[in-house]
């Protein structure tokens, strides 16, 4: 199972995201949240989610208004399918968005009848953040902005946020003081769980921080940090890496996403209006990456996840 994890680490990280996404950043990334855990990265998630059951928490969505006015599709699709996955294992799961990007994923959860509320996060009220960090036992995020050193979230490119996303770092910040565990699953440094690795972040890829380009001076990488900190290509691919990973534990393949559900959720999403946050522009690609590449990515899982659940034999020479 440990090697089947590792490979599952390696896949999800591999450096496919469009001309308009950084290259290079990916690998140091992994490399420096694997210098943080002693396992591979969905396994240290997976163990974590696959006590229980309980009442987990999913924090998503990624809107701009005039740009991706009901948000881009990388985290969405990871956390629906992640969603899916838990009710599987007996846990209920609410996922927590802003206003703009609820609707999709109301319509997502509703074709994958499974039975998860969209719980709208309202701007600056702490309060809800508070009473939410209370009912969960487990919080994730997937691709979801967090603070920089000014407590400010900011896009990869410098652009702030502040003034029409929820900032969630006190939600996060207020499940790990009551001793609950959290999970960030994230791509670009920018988001939530970064926190757990910022100092060496800005030590290793200080280029990508632009601290010259954010208004306030304090660049775009994330201070919250998290438990666990998983990191792929996209956000929702790490997410299918969790899936796998729990497929893993729990001995069972059907757990696992499917290329063939992926590439309908891709053409659906475009349908609800999800853009592809590589192109900012609404195509059959997450993050500039074509859905038949993360198709076939998550296929790769799937198999890494088969391979490890069959009994080897003798092959009798």
């Amino acid at each position: 199972m440990l090697f089947a994890c590792e490979n599952i680490d390696r896949l999800q990280c591999m450096e496919l995201q469009g001309r308009a996404l950084p290259r290079g950043l990916k690998a140091a990334l992994y490399d420096l949240a694997c210098a943080v855990h002693d396992e591979p990265l969905v396994l240290a998630a997976a163990r974590i989610l696959n006590e229980g059951p309980r009442h987990i928490g999913i924090v998503t969505g990624a809107a701009v208004p005039n740009h991706m006015p009901v948000g881009e599709n990388d985290g969405p699709f990871g956390a629906v399918v992640l969603a899916k996955a838990l009710m599987r294992l007996g846990h209920w799961v609410s996922i927590y968005t802003d206003n703009p990007a609820a609707g999709p994923l109301k319509v997502l959860i509703e074709r994958l009848e499974i039975d998860v509320p969209i719980v709208e996060l309202e701007l600056n009220d702490l309060g809800q953040q508070e009473a939410i960090a209370e009912d969960v036992e487990v919080l994730v995020a997937i691709e979801r902005l967090g603070g920089n050193p000014n407590g400010i979230i900011y896009g990869a490119t410098g652009v702030s946020r502040a003034s029409f996303r929820c900032n969630v770092d006190h939600l996060f910040k207020t499940v790990s003081a009551l001793g609950k565990p959290t999970i960030s699953i994230a791509d670009g440094g920018n988001e939530i769980g970064f926190g757990k690795i910022y100092d060496a972040l800005c030590a290793r890829i200080p280029e990508y921080k632009f601290e010259e380009v954010t208004t306030c001076g304090g660049g775009v990488y994330s201070v919250v940090p998290t438990d666990v900190l998983v990191v792929a290509t996209s956000s929702n691919i790490g997410a299918y890496g969790v899936v796998a990973a729990l497929a893993l534990l729990r001995e069972d393949l059907s757990i696992c996403h499917t290329p063939q559900e992926e590439t309908a959720m891709v053409y659906i999403g475009i349908g609800l209006g999800l853009t592809d946050g590589g192109s900012g522009i609404r195509i059959a690609a997450v993050d500039g990456v074509p859905v038949e590449d993360n198709a076939a990515i998550v296929q790769l899982m799937r198999s890494s996840v088969q391979r490890a659940l069959q009994d080897t034999s003798d092959r009798g020479f």
